[in-house]
């Protein structure tokens, strides 16, 4: 409708007052034209195009958090610009706002924005760079020019992105190059609300080419939303040179948002190319599913993603993208949309869901092997379920690994180590690719993106397998006895021996708790080797202080040795070398009492692996020789075979 009653206007208005009214884009009387002067005594008001001044804590710069604006509006978005989009077919109107002593112009050099360091400011945390702005009145052909050579600067060369909000000022940008930088460097020079800001030294030395994927980060909400869509509206113009059907040049019009065919015969249209990509955070049950692209440093991971097929809808794309790249198959019925966030780098639109994934259960009164232990402790009420997520099948083609990662882990991580793509830009340091993140922990994208987004929200969400009240939110999984810290990559080829046991209150009178947990228990060997039985005794006192100290009963399942190898990256290995750096947990799981072993029964491979990844995800896990007959973990005639260590 509004459309409509812009088109009735134009038939009945002079045309240069329609042009106007359409720039200030408000009913009633219209600013006079100057037709000499090329433009409105004020065609674009701020308190006119935005319905009254804003306070100024609603276009505050914030720091580079995805939806940490005051509009909720994610970052990269173009969130403090009106795009005045009925305006760009309109040549008068957009030559007026281009006239305007306000219209600033956002350079690019080769594809890559042109930026200055700014001084620090507390009220806007973590910025560091600015767009190298220009007024547009200070970048006009010099009056010598005779016109012979093309100027990357004319009025159709420029590409217009709406009006800002802060100022009211026309936003314009375009490619410059030659003579045509060195002019719109000296235009950055004269404007003082770039200069009013350098950090330090001088123009030239505060001055540099970035890219605006890795440079928007440190920019301000409002400036990163700006660049970003510059840049990717400049690469389209860039690489739209030609028509599709027919092979003629196109025509850049509509502002620099169409393109269209110069064959009067064809006149084929072609606009700005949009990409849509699923992002999934697949879950199951306190576990969230992470991957790392081959092209990404050790130790960065994110959430699954990929682009939208043809005739494809968003939620079969989720479970399309899951199931090639990590094998796991997510319930189709739990496929949700959260939010969505422009990536213009070069031209996709991140659509955010969440996925379930179904567990696989191990029941701790199936999980014993050994038939004295089974029949001699079970409790007669039923026994609690282990659960954890399905085994990721890699495609290597698509990544390079894909890991289950448990809620408590990942909030340990979160915040300890930066993007190491976008890192070492802020001054600090850190982030030197492939060496920053140390082995055994992880790096998350950075706070604008939204796959961190999407894990820290499900991080801040309460447990499934933790309700306030029961004995599992008290009592930790995995963990060392004595109280002591459990290393996130214990020394290498140091021996430790485990217990598996489990924690009940059932048939107490604890008040305050209730429910029965399944935990592991280790610590080192006295001697360094494979534990014996003073070993294990000492970690069965341990552990039965601890069910004391709760008011639980225990009972005690099965035990054996836990090695923990790899993790040491030789000064001669490359940046990238894996093989150096993979960790691995080599489990023998219970042990025979022949030549001086300890005497443990043992559990279910599935449970015992279950509570080791949920400590220790990036840790590969290994049980040799754990039971007799096939490799599914059932022992023959339910008689367990002992590993001798």
């Amino acid at each position: 409708m509004k459309m409509h009653a812009l088109a009735a206007a134009a038939a009945m208005r002079a045309p240069t007052s329609t042009s106007v009214a359409r720039a200030r884009r408000i009913p009633g009387p219209t600013a006079p034209l100057d037709l000499r002067r090329g433009h409105a005594t004020d065609p674009c008001s701020k308190r006119e195009r935005f319905g009254g001044a804003r306070s100024s804590g609603s276009i505050a710069a914030r720091a580079a958090v995805f939806d940490g604006g005051p509009d909720g509006v994610p970052f990269f978005a173009l969130s403090d610009a009106d795009r005045a989009s009925e305006l760009r077919a309109d040549t008068e109107a957009v030559r007026a706002a281009a006239d305007d002593p306000r219209a600033i112009l956002l350079p690019f050099v080769s594809g890559r924005a042109l930026v200055v360091e700014v001084d620090p400011d507390d009220s806007r945390p973590g910025v560091r760079f600015a767009p190298a702005e220009a007024r547009l009145k200070d970048v006009k052909a010099p009056a010598d020019d005779d016109g012979t050579d093309e100027d990357p600067l004319a009025f159709e060369r420029l590409s217009f992105l709406g009006f800002r909000e802060e100022d009211g000022a026309p936003v314009f940008c375009a490619e410059v190059q030659g003579t045509c930088e060195s002019r719109v460097r000296d235009a950055v020079a004269r404007n003082p609300a770039v200069t009013g800001r350098i950090k330090w030294g001088t123009l030239d030395t505060a001055t540099s080419t970035k890219d605006a994927k890795s440079v928007g980060p440190e920019m301000s909400r409002k400036d990163a939303g700006l660049v970003a869509a510059a840049a990717s509206l400049l690469r389209w113009r860039r690489n739209t040179k030609f028509c599709q059907k027919c092979g003629s040049p196109v025509k850049i019009v509509k502002s620099g948002h169409k393109a269209q065919c110069s064959d009067s015969t064809c006149r084929a249209p072609y606009y700005p190319t949009l990409m849509p990509a699923v992002l999934t955070l697949c879950t199951c049950g306190d576990y969230a599913l992470l991957g790392r692209n081959s092209k990404w440093p050790r130790g960065f991971y994110s959430c699954l993603a990929g682009f939208v097929d043809q005739s494809e809808s968003l939620e079969q794309a989720v479970a399309r993208e899951v199931l090639e790249e990590s094998g796991v198959v997510i319930d189709p019925t739990s496929v949700r949309y959260v939010t969505s966030q422009p990536w213009p780098f070069p031209c996709q639109l991140m659509v955010g869901f969440r996925a379930e994934v179904a567990a696989k259960k191990v029941s701790v009164a199936d999980a014993v092997c050994d038939p004295a232990v089974a029949m001699s402790t079970v409790v007669p009420d039923i026994g609690c379920e282990v659960t954890f997520p399905p085994t990721p099948t890699l495609d290597i083609a698509e990544l390079r690994d894909a890991r289950w990662f448990h809620k408590d882990w990942l909030r340990a991580q979160l915040g300890k180590h930066v993007d190491p793509r976008e890192a070492g830009t802020g001054g600090t340091g850190r982030g030197v690719i492939g060496k920053e993140i140390p082995v055994g922990e992880v790096a998350l994208p950075g706070r604008h993106a939204l796959a961190r987004h999407l894990v820290e929200r499900w991080c801040e969400e309460t447990d499934v397998s933790r309700l306030p009240g029961s004995l599992a939110a008290t009592v930790p999984a995995v963990a060392m006895t004595d109280d002591r810290e459990m290393p996130l990559v214990p020394t290498t080829n140091r021996s430790f021996a485990f217990r598996v046991v489990e924690m009940s209150l059932v048939g107490t009178k604890k008040e305050g708790m209730s429910g029965r947990t399944t935990v592991l228990r280790f610590a080192l060997t006295g001697g360094g080797g494979a534990p014996t039985v003073n070993d294990h005794a000492r970690l069965d006192t341990a552990v039965a202080a601890e069910a004391e100290r709760y008011g639980a009963s225990l009972r005690l399942l099965g035990g054996g040795q836990m090695c923990f190898r790899g993790g040491e990256i030789s000064e001669s290995a490359e940046i990238d070398d894996e093989d150096e750096a993979s960790l691995l947990i080599v489990l023998r799981n219970g042990g025979g009492g022949d030549n001086g072993g300890a005497e443990v029964p043992r559990v279910d491979p599935e449970l015992v692996r279950a509570l080791v990844q949920r400590a220790y995800p990036m840790h590969d896990i290994l049980v040799p020789g754990a039971f007799e007959g096939g490799g599914d973990g059932s022992a023959e005639a339910g008689i367990a075979r002992r590993f001798q260590y």
